[in-house]
C-alpha cells in the first residue's frame, strides 16, 4: 500500500459498513484507516449523516467521521470541475455533479478514491483518477 491518502466515496463507506460485501475493499478501508490515511469532505459526510435512523446512530457516525482529516472544497479549481463535466457529456455520459465534485477534488489533491460506484470507473476511463474499486 502506498502512503497517499484514500479519499472515501460514500458508496465505498457503505460498503464497508456492511456485514458483506468485497472483502478487498474492506480490507483496503482497514488498511487505509489504520495507517490514518483516509480523507473525507463534507458533501460525503453530508451523505452517510442522511443515512442514519436515529439521532444516536447521526450523532455516533459523526463523530467518527469529523475525527478524519478533511479536504474543504474551497480552493477547487471550479474551471476543472466545469470542464471535467462538459467533457463528459460531449462524450455521451451524464455523471451526478457531486461524483464530478469528487473525483476533481481527488484528481486536484492527488488522492486516491475509493468507491464502489459505476460513475468513478466511467470518469477514470477518460482523465488520470487514480480510484480503486471492488465493483
Amino acid at each position: 500500500m502506498t502512503d497517499k491518502k484514500v479519499l472515501v466515496d460514500t458508496s465505498a463507506w457503505i460498503v464497508g459498513f456492511r456485514r458483506i460485501g468485497p472483502e478487498g475493499l474492506k480490507t483496503f478501508l482497514r488498511e487505509a484507516l489504520d495507517s490514518d490515511r483516509v480523507v473525507t469532505t463534507p458533501p460525503i459526510i453530508l451523505e452517510l449523516l442522511q443515512g442514519c435512523k436515529t439521532q444516536k446512530e447521526f450523532e455516533a457516525l459523526k463523530a467518527r467521521l469529523e475525527s478524519l482529516e478533511r479536504s474543504p472544497l474551497e480552493g477547487l479549481p471550479w474551471e476543472r470541475v466545469y470542464h471535467l463535466g462538459f467533457s463528459l457529456r460531449r462524450k455521451g455520459l451524464t455523471i451526478p455533479t457531486l461524483d464530478l465534485l469528487i473525483a476533481s477534488l481527488s484528481l486536484e489533491q492527488g488522492y486516491i478514491l475509493l468507491h464502489h460506484d459505476q460513475h468513478f470507473r466511467m470518469i477514470a476511463k477518460h482523465c488520470d483518477l487514480d480510484a480503486v474499486d471492488f465493483l
